[in-house]
């Protein structure tokens, strides 16, 4: 190597190597061209075989534009990406691999990062991986029967019918499948065509201080970190803004088997999407158990706190605390409707499995939103032990025309339901006409309340609360 580009990359990723005592490869060593205008994809993967076959390191990008097709992570290697310095995903589908061992994208969608059976990896520095996405407008086609009803209701309110959609290749960011002791520091992720970073089935996992951007406006399905029956992980001081969910837990069957989501850490995270901010599901597949989500700031957001469970998944022992919302509806197509907090048990189809959602506390949550906090349970199996405690909800009003709020608050099919100093407010100045009551309880078994205010609709002749069928109640 050079003596000035030595001296570059000691002062670039001097912190990095004190931790990974490993040797590094720099990629223009291997004939990479900073700022080329076509893909250089087999340079790439090829500093990145030889830092693989020497035993490990850490493969280094220089600042410049660096555009490349799939690259294959192996083991004991580490993406450094200096500042200055971008990964960029090729337009061209064809140059991108599809895998056919146990680390195949079941979606058939390509990856710009892959790693399968992996230990010892990650992606490390302030530079940048870019997802180049594009999108055009147009009509809408189909319906999405999750959402039907608000599909319904936008029709109805004259909403235009249409929706951008994207353009191939629908490339997903980062794919690790079943790999341990997996690293992400520090580094951006812009413009996902699809999923931002998918963990699949992976151990020991630390994630921060990464970035995550999508377009608000037209990036559906571009997730931010989708945690996918992996366990051990620890997410913390990351910035996520993403047209669809941006910190998400799953258990898919795809890929490998679906496997638990367990012992899990989201901590001082900053996040705002147009779906939802901190969700579970809605693939739940296999059990989610010992997560907790802490210290969180959720801005501009469809839906704040969401457990979604459709394909017979238990989740349990889950802590929500100390987080701050504020939620805005966005256009009709996208799943939320600027509700702070969503749990449901529901089926996917007729003949998925009925799951289970219990022991689940929230604690020291204060809320702005345009949408019904919902706790559903089902008839077969209601929600079990719920908790709030330290909870405020102030309602406004909705920003588009298709109204859908009724209730601040509406809870049913619930086993244990604990309130503890709980409030629902209501913006007084503008009022909707759809709103009806500050909360409504119904098919509660155990219902126990300490120091709750809920206030009534403004302006209208309402009871604040409704009850019905509400069996051994404390107030």
């Amino acid at each position: 190597m050079k003596t000035g580009r030595i001296i570059f990359l000691l002062f670039g990723v001097f912190a990095f190597f004190i931790v990974h005592g490993q040797p590094f490869f720099d990629v223009t060593e291997f004939g990479a061209v900073p700022d080329a205008k076509q893909p250089q994809t087999d340079v790439l993967q090829k500093a990145i075989d030889v830092c693989a076959e020497a035993g490990g390191g850490t493969v280094v990008f220089p600042p410049g534009i660096y555009r490349s097709a799939t690259l294959v992570l192996k083991s004991n290697v580490y993406l450094h990406l200096s500042p200055g310095a971008e990964l960029v995903s090729s337009r061209n589908e064809n140059e991108f691999k599809l895998f056919t061992d146990a680390g195949f994208h079941a979606s058939g969608l390509p990856v710009q990062v892959f790693a399968v059976n992996a230990v010892n990896i990650g992606i490390s520095g302030t530079g940048i991986i870019d997802g180049k996405a594009e999108y055009f407008l147009d009509d809408l086609e189909g319906i999405d029967n999750f959402v039907a009803e608000e599909f319904r209701i936008a029709r109805e309110a004259g909403v235009p019918m249409k929706k951008h959609k994207k353009i191939p290749p629908l490339t997903v960011m980062v794919f690790f499948n079943n790999c341990r002791n997996v690293t992400f520091r520090d580094a951006s992720f812009l413009n996902s065509m699809h999923w931002g970073i998918h963990l699949k089935s992976c151990r020991d996992v630390v994630v921060d201080g990464i970035k995550i951007y999508s377009s608000l406006e037209k990036g559906a399905n571009s997730d931010g970190l989708d945690i996918d029956g992996c366990s051990n992980v620890s997410v913390s001081n990351c910035i996520i803004e993403t047209g669809d969910d941006a910190i998400v837990l799953k258990t898919t069957d795809k890929d490998g088997p679906a496997t638990p989501c367990e012992n899990i850490t989201v901590n001082n995270c900053i996040l705002s999407s147009t779906s939802a901010a901190l969700k579970l599901g809605t693939e739940s597949f296999a059990d989610f158990r010992h997560i907790v989500f802490s210290n969180c700031i959720i801005r501009n957001t469809n839906r704040g706190l969401a457990i979604i469970i459709r394909d017979g998944a238990t989740a349990e022992n889950i802590l929500f605390s100390n987080i701050t919302i504020d939620c805005r509806r966005k256009d009709f197509y996208w799943w939320g409707s600027g509700d702070p907090i969503w749990l449901v048990v529901t089926q996917r189809n007729e003949n998925s499995k009925i799951g289970h959602i219990r022991n689940v506390f929230f604690s020291n949550i204060r809320v702005t939103g345009q949408g019904t906090t919902k706790i559903e349970g089902h008839p077969e199996r209601p929600l079990e032990n719920i908790q709030f405690s330290d909870v405020s909800i102030k309602m406004d009003p909705e920003d588009r025309p298709d109204k859908r709020a009724l209730q601040g608050f509406y809870a049913h099919d619930v086993k244990n339901l604990e309130m503890n100093h709980f409030k629902i407010t209501w913006n007084e100045k503008e009022p909707e006409p759809k709103w009806q009551h500050g909360a409504v309880f119904e098919n509660i078994s155990g219902l126990n309340w300490n120091e709750v205010s809920i206030d009534p609709v403004p302006g209208k002749d309402e009871p604040a609360v409704i009850f019905k069928n509400v069996l051994s109640k404390k107030l």
